[in-house]
Order: C-alpha cells, then sequence, then structure tokens
C-alpha cells in the first residue's frame, strides 16, 4: 500500500538512472502476479473537494518528483506523515530552505539530492503555475515517530511554507472541527456513513502501474505516480479486525515486521476493504469526511501492506488524536489555529 520512506517514492523515479536503488517495500513477494486490474485511487478528483490539497515534491536541476501527499491546514503550514520528511534536512543560507538527502549505496552517508518544495491546490502536476509552489523552510516531525517504523505510529508531521498561501485551507478534525466519533465506525451498506470517508492522491493506480511524467509550462520534466489527482471511497475497518488481517498477512507473505502488531484505535484508522485504496505515492495525503458541510480531514495517509488487496486495510493517522500537538506547532490552540499573515 504506501510506501515507508519519501526515498523510496523519489528513488523509483530515479532508479532508471542508476543512481540509486529504492528501498524495500511492504509487498508480498507475488504482486506482480496479483495485480489488481483497477485504478486503486478510484477516479479523476475535483480539487474543490479537496481544499489545500498538495504534492510535496524534490527537485533537482529541471527535473521535479513527487514524494507524497500534504494539506494546507492554515497559511503557513501543510500536515503530512512524518515518514515523507525522512532524510529531510534544513539548509540554512539566503533562507531556510528543507533538503532531501539519501543513503549513499553503501548505505554509510547521506548524499544530497535537492530541494522540497510544495504545489499547492493542484490537480494536474504537468501544469503547475509558478505562483501555486512554495518553497519549505521548516519541517516538524512528531517527538514520538521512530524513523523506519512507520507501523509503530505518530506517522505526523508539519511543513512550514516560505512564504503565506492565501487559498482555500482543509479543516481537521481536533484541531478546527470535530467530527462525530461515531461516523468513522465500521457502516453497514446503505447507512449514509459509509459513504462518507474518502482519501485522495497522485499514487500509483496499481501495485506494479508506471509512473508518469510530463513537460511542465516552464519546461521541467515532472514525474509521479499519478499526474492527475485521484480520490476515492475507503470504508472504515473495525480496528480489531484490521489488527487481526494485518497479522495474518504478515505471517502469510512471510514480511519482516512484529507478527504481533497491533493497530491504535486512539491514534490510528483502518479504512479500504480491497476495492479502492491508497498506494504508492499516496502517502502524508488526507483522509476527509465528507459531511453536509463540507470535507473535514480525519486522517492522514499512513500506511499498508500491498494496494487494494482483500483484508489488507490501509492504516491512517487520527488527527483528532493530534490536535494539541499541531496547535502547539502552528501557534494556536486546538480550537483556533494561529493564521499567518504576510510577513
Amino acid at each position: 500500500m504506501k510506501l515507508l520512506s519519501i526515498a523510496s517514492c523519489v528513488l523509483a523515479l530515479v532508479a532508471a538512472s542508476g543512481w540509486a536503488q529504492a528501498p524495500e517495500a511492504h509487498y508480498p513477494d507475488d504482486f506482480e502476479e496479483n495485480q489488481p486490474q483497477m485504478m486503486v485511487m478510484g477516479n479523476d478528483a475535483w480539487i474543490e473537494d479537496w481544499p489545500g490539497m498538495s504534492s510535496l515534491q524534490a527537485y533537482q536541476g529541471r527535473n521535479v518528483y513527487h514524494s507524497c501527499g500534504a494539506t494546507m491546514i492554515s497559511p503557513r503550514w501543510a500536515l503530512t506523515a512524518a515518514h515523507c520528511a525522512e532524510g529531510v534536512y534544513i539548509e540554512e543560507g539566503d533562507g531556510a530552505r528543507a533538503v532531501q538527502y539519501f543513503p549513499d549505496e553503501a548505505g554509510r552517508s547521506m548524499v544530497r539530492f535537492g530541494p522540497l518544495q510544495l504545489a499547492v491546490n493542484q490537480p494536474f502536476l504537468g501544469d503547475v503555475p509558478p505562483d501555486a509552489v512554495y518553497g519549505i523552510e521548516d519541517v516538524i516531525v512528531h517527538p514520538g515517530y521512530e524513523s523506519g517504523r512507520t507501523e509503530n505510529g505518530n506517522d505526523i508531521a508539519l511543513l512550514k511554507l516560505d512564504r503565506p498561501w492565501f487559498g482555500p485551507v482543509m479543516p481537521v478534525d481536533g484541531l478546527n472541527a470535530d467530527v462525530s466519533p461515531d461516523n468513522l465506525w465500521p457502516a453497514r451498506p446503505g447507512d449514509a456513513r459509509a459513504y462518507r470517508v474518502w482519501a485522495a492522491g497522485f499514487g500509483k493506480l496499481g501495485e506494479t502501474a508506471e509512473d508518469e511524467a510530463e513537460i511542465s509550462r516552464t519546461g521541467h520534466l515532472v514525474s509521479a505516480p499519478s499526474m492527475i489527482l485521484q480520490d476515492g471511497l475507503v470504508p472504515i475497518v473495525d480496528t480489531q479486525q484490521c489488527t487481526d488481517f494485518i497479522q495474518s498477512r504478515i505471517e502469510e507473505w512471510e514480511i519482516d515486521m512484529d507478527p504481533g502488531l497491533e493497530i491504535n484505535h486512539e491514534t490510528q484508522i483502518c479504512a479500504g476493504i480491497g476495492e479502492v485504496d491508497a498506494c504508492q505515492g499516496d502517502s502524508g495525503g488526507p483522509m476527509a469526511y465528507r459531511g453536509d458541510d463540507g470535507p473535514v480531514q480525519v486522517g492522514i495517509i499512513s500506511w499498508g501492506l500491498g494496494c487494494a488487496r482483500n483484508e489488507s486495510p490501509g492504516v491512517y493517522v487520527r488527527t483528532r488524536a493530534y490536535g494539541d500537538w499541531v496547535a502547539s506547532v502552528i501557534g494556536g490552540t486546538a480550537e483556533t489555529p494561529a493564521e499567518a499573515g504576510p510577513e
């Protein structure tokens, strides 16, 4: 399902050059034969349904590589997954900026790849206007996150833009919005709640789908698993059932993970029943509850085993559990986050 490192996505895009190899992801050995014949994220999305939707990108020369999703939650801050920030360092100079580093082939030192940027509120990555691209001057990772252990939780981070974004932002459950927990329990078919939880991203359309590329209006080569924003309905899965499924898949596929791994209901959400699912490159993007008053982000795409496989749900960060932490970073309160204006 989701990659466990930003490096996996970017390196997969540049691996053809022989520069590096992508780290091993959590896929069973037979995933090529069992490839789902579908668009894993469902349908081309309307950007209006996803306020603040963003693409986290690394660039090197005139090449731009989508790596993760993110969501603008205030004019200066975006929400993403902590594993999307692994290998990211802040360089000082004329101004602070976040830069992606990767381990060298021997794994003994870190090699500079290139700066990070955020393309905001764009449904198609092949034609992003320059004024929709923002530099990143700071990255704050949750202190409880364990590098390389996304499955252990706390997979949440914040990105600070180098200038304000004055467009739409996403309300966040537990921060400045309130979604009843009753709406995030498994719902039976026909129950309206069964059709209200969605996820979105620029990730792969299948486990073995090829990455896409376009030449932008500025002459840059832009690469992404999907150039067009996708979204899809992801039904909530009971937490204990999700744990049972994941433990069974770990054993069945002989994955090098803790066979007793348990999903934490307080901090994580499971969703997806094998038809529509997030995949490589969707990490960090939003899961939203679509209520009568519009979408509210309730989760962050985090990790999983394979893409759209039966009895292998995706695991999402539950935003409600981190509202106070987010508020403490961006300078507001859980009820009223700070709004950054022009500087």
